[in-house]
């Protein structure tokens, strides 16, 4: 006989002893049935409309929530993206060290991140000046625009300036942390008044910023 007949034979003989042992009660389970499977709690629901719309980048830009409000959204990522971009320059910093920081090539990727975030960040900017337009807030619309104008200001102070200490470095950009805060929290108190008493058609013109 070949090899080929007793390759077949023993493969057909180990079919059949498995399918034994699942049958005869030997297979492992899956799951153990005495084990309670924990299961995570559900997000609160919002409504559809309130969703931000899906964007591939969504879950880098607020990635806190994977389900979240236009505004919330915009929140989230106006101090995540200013934290990612401060990092990346906190690496070349440590790389080339703080006097050379600004040198040549040094500053590339720093300058990379900042410019990339400026295209990804308008979108969002938009869908969050388009809900609160919908829920006639005339105060959030307006300090939603003054939050991205701050925002864009902060980026662009990433870079080092001409004969700046490190202390004094380290404190600038640490700074706008506070002006986030304060905004995100204004356009949140703002959002809770009734809509009612603040009709869209009565907010003055807004004039968007153009990084």
């Amino acid at each position: 006989m070949s090899f080929r007949f007793f390759d077949r034979f023993f493969l057909s003989a180990f079919l059949v002893i498995a399918s034994g042992w699942a049958t005869c009660g030997y297979a492992v389970p899956l799951t153990d049935p005495d084990i309670p499977v924990a299961s995570a709690p559900k997000p609160k629901a919002l409504p559809e409309s309130d969703y931000v719309l899906a964007q591939p980048s969504a879950e880098f830009v607020c990635p806190h929530t994977s389900r979240i409000s236009a505004i919330g959204c915009f929140l989230d990522a106006v101090d995540h993206l200013y934290t990612v971009c401060r990092q990346v320059k906190a690496i070349e910093l440590l790389e080339f060290g703080f006097a050379s920081g600004e040198q040549g090539a040094n500053g590339l990727k720093s300058a990379y991140c900042r410019g990339k975030q400026k295209i990804t960040l308008p979108p969002y900017f938009e869908a969050a000046q388009r809900e609160a337009q919908a829920k006639s807030s005339c105060e959030a619309m307006v300090a939603l625009n003054d939050l991205y104008m701050v925002w864009n200001t902060a980026m662009a102070g990433l870079r080092q300036q001409p004969n700046e200490t490190e202390d004094d470095y380290r404190q600038r950009i640490a700074a706008p942390y506070s002006a986030f805060a304060a905004y995100s929290q204004q356009i949140r108190e703002a959002l809770t008044v009734d809509a009612s008493q603040r009709p869209v058609q009565s907010c003055p013109d807004v004039t968007v910023f153009q990084p």
